[in-house]
């Protein structure tokens, strides 16, 4: 089985670098945004197993960044990155199956199997 592609999209650079890091470490492949529209424009664009994304970037809300990719490519796996509660996200999202909501800080290691539990693409 070839590694499962994964879009971070943060608009916290430090954050972004060091989370692909981890996440190449535990052998996932790993592209990165830094604004909503341009993760959206990935995503849609090609073929990502997962896309983690945050809430509060500032062009494009998370919930609607990932809302717009579903749409294209809704097969894709999505989490949402927040520091704040999920209840809120989750009402505002309208209880697309296919989102899962981190709260930051959150474990890499666990969002790595998350992933991976929901299977591989063959490429």
């Amino acid at each position: 089985m070839s590694p499962t592609k994964l879009l971070i999209v943060d608009d916290d650079r430090d954050f972004v670098d060091g989370l692909a890091e981890v996440m190449e470490m535990l052998g996932h492949l790993v592209d990165v945004a830094f604004t909503g529209r341009a993760g959206v424009e990935a995503a849609t664009g090609d073929d990502y197993d997962a896309v983690v994304m945050d809430v509060g970037l500032p062009d494009l809300s998370g919930v609607d960044g990932l809302l717009a990719i579903l749409e294209v490519k809704p097969e894709t796996r999505c989490f949402l990155m927040s520091g704040y509660s999920a209840a809120d996200i989750e009402a505002r999202a309208g209880g697309v199956g296919t989102l899962e909501i981190l709260t930051k800080p959150f474990d890499p290691e666990a969002l790595s199997q998350r992933i991976s539990a929901a299977g591989r693409r063959d490429r």
